[in-house]
C-alpha cells in the first residue's frame, strides 16, 4: 500500500474517532427536559441531589458524587411524596403526624428526624397544619417530638368555613366572637381563646 493511501486511511479513522468523541461530549452537556426525573422513575434510586417533585428517606456518605476525589459527599435515597412515606424533610402539600429519630436521615451527627407524610384531610390530627387551613384542638404527645421523650403539640386540622370555632383565623379570614377554652392551649392547664371565624 502506498504511503499516500495509508495517510488517507489514518486521516479517515482519526476523523471518525474525533466525531465520536464530540458526540459523547455533547451528550454529557445536553440539558435534560424538566420532567425527565419523573419520566425516568427515580423513586427508590440513589442520587447526588433531590430533583423537584421528590423527597428522600435516607442519606449516605460515599464517593459516588465527589467527582473521583478522595472525600465523600452525601447521596440521597429518592422517594415520591405520598401518604405514609417517611421523609427526611417536611414536604409542601402534605402534613406529617409522626416523627422518628434515627440515623437514616443524619448528615451531621448520629441522629436526625424523619417525618411520616399525610395527605391533609379535614379533622386529621397532625404535627403540622396545612397552609391556609386552621385547627380547632391541640393535644400533647411524644409522637411529634424532635427530642426523645419530650412531648410536642399536635393539631386537629380543619378546613376553614364560616361559623367554625377555631384556634386562630387564617390569612384572609376574620372572627365575630371569641370564647375562653382549653382546646387551643399551647400549655397544659392554661386557658386560651377560640375564634368564631368568618370570611
Amino acid at each position: 500500500m502506498s504511503p499516500l493511501r495509508r495517510i488517507g486511511r489514518l486521516a479517515a479513522r482519526t476523523t471518525l474517532a474525533l466525531a465520536a468523541a464530540a458526540a459523547v461530549l455533547l451528550a454529557n452537556f445536553a440539558v435534560a427536559p424538566a420532567d425527565s426525573a419523573h419520566a425516568a422513575g427515580l423513586d427508590g434510586s440513589w442520587a447526588c441531589s433531590v430533583p423537584a417533585g421528590y423527597t428522600y428517606d435516607q442519606v449516605q456518605q460515599t464517593r459516588q458524587c465527589s467527582g473521583g476525589s478522595s472525600w465523600t459527599s452525601t447521596v440521597f435515597h429518592l422517594r415520591t411524596p405520598a401518604e405514609g412515606v417517611m421523609s427526611c424533610t417536611p414536604v409542601d402539600g402534605f402534613v406529617y403526624d409522626y416523627v422518628s429519630l434515627g440515623s437514616a436521615c443524619a448528615q451531621i451527627g448520629p441522629q436526625a428526624a424523619s417525618y411520616r407524610l399525610r395527605t391533609p384531610v379535614d379533622g386529621l390530627t397532625a404535627c403540622s397544619v396545612k397552609p391556609g387551613w386552621t385547627y380547632d384542638l391541640v393535644t400533647y404527645t411524644t409522637a411529634c417530638s424532635t427530642t426523645s421523650g419530650v412531648t410536642a403539640t399536635t393539631y386537629r386540622n380543619r378546613v376553614p368555613v364560616n361559623g367554625l370555632w377555631a384556634c386562630w383565623a387564617p390569612t384572609g379570614w376574620t372572627y365575630t366572637a371569641t370564647t375562653s377554652t382549653f382546646d387551643c392551649s399551647l400549655y397544659s392547664g392554661v386557658p386560651s381563646t377560640k375564634y368564631l371565624i368568618t370570611h
